[in-house]
């Protein structure tokens, strides 16, 4: 059975890598006091916007992407329900890429100085929000490394397993059959391949028993071998902190 969309707040995110305090919770239930129901196609911010506002994802997915100045169009990131939106960009003058919704969504818009409140409030929060967007950009540097180093198989079964490890982490009941509402002309902005190469090369992996990929879902069919073809290692994208950054806040465990 393909896994539904549902609502996922940002606390589901942060939480995997410190215990949250009662007060570290009220502090993120008012990020998202404010919920805006957005199209699919809406966008949220333009490149060469002063980032004033941030957003966590609470229902959709959404991507980043730059314009070429010639008008094509270069998706950089996928976004999945619970990330934070913005974070990366935030110390910046101007926005560098566009963040568009894939699907229609909620998300929950704060203005970006909401953050030094809570940089001062709670230093265990300042230290979630950091690993949120380090992990982001992991989640970027790994999927670069697998362009350049392996073929449209692996590049294919990275991605899929990175989608799926992601989703997983904040809905434990997704399963191995899911939704993802990508086309493969997105597969290929993402993964520097044709459309013709991603199609083809779906077409050899659902033959070959390996995962199957419908027009908004896949089902991952032989985990191990996908494992083992793209050399996608999980604990690259751990959720464990630096010990001694956990250790200078003993009145909090690690999650």
């Amino acid at each position: 059975m393909v896994t539904a969309p549902h609502e996922v707040c940002v606390s589901d995110n942060l939480m995997h890598f410190l215990a949250l305090s009662d007060n570290d919770k009220h502090l993120l239930a008012e990020l998202e006091q404010s919920t805006q129901r957005v199209a699919q196609g809406q966008m949220l911010w333009r490149a060469t916007e002063q980032p004033r506002t941030l957003y966590t994802l609470r229902c959709g997915w959404a991507y980043s992407m730059h314009q070429s100045e010639s008008g094509e169009a270069q998706v950089l990131d996928v976004f999945l329900p619970g990330d934070l939106l913005g974070i990366r960009e935030l110390t910046f003058p101007a926005h560098s890429t566009d963040v568009v919704m894939l699907t229609s969504g909620v998300v929950c818009p704060f203005p970006t100085e909401r953050l030094l409140d809570i940089f001062q409030q709670s230093p265990s929060l300042t230290l979630a929000i950091h690993a949120a967007a380090a992990r982001q950009q992991a989640i970027i540097s790994e999927r670069l490394v697998n362009i350049l180093r392996h073929d449209a198989r692996a590049r294919i079964a990275h991605f899929v397993l990175e989608l799926f490890f992601r989703l997983k982490r904040v809905d434990d009941s997704v399963s191995r059959d899911f939704s993802v509402p990508l086309l493969q002309r997105d597969f290929s902005k993402l993964l520097g391949m044709t459309t013709v190469h991603v199609s083809r090369t779906l077409r050899e992996m659902e033959a070959q028993g390996l995962l199957r990929k419908t027009r908004q879902a896949i089902q991952i069919q032989d985990l191990d071998r996908l494992l083992e073809i793209s050399a996608f290692d999980p604990m690259k994208l751990t959720d464990q902190l630096n010990p001694s950054l956990t250790e200078a806040l003993p009145s909090l465990e690690p999650a």
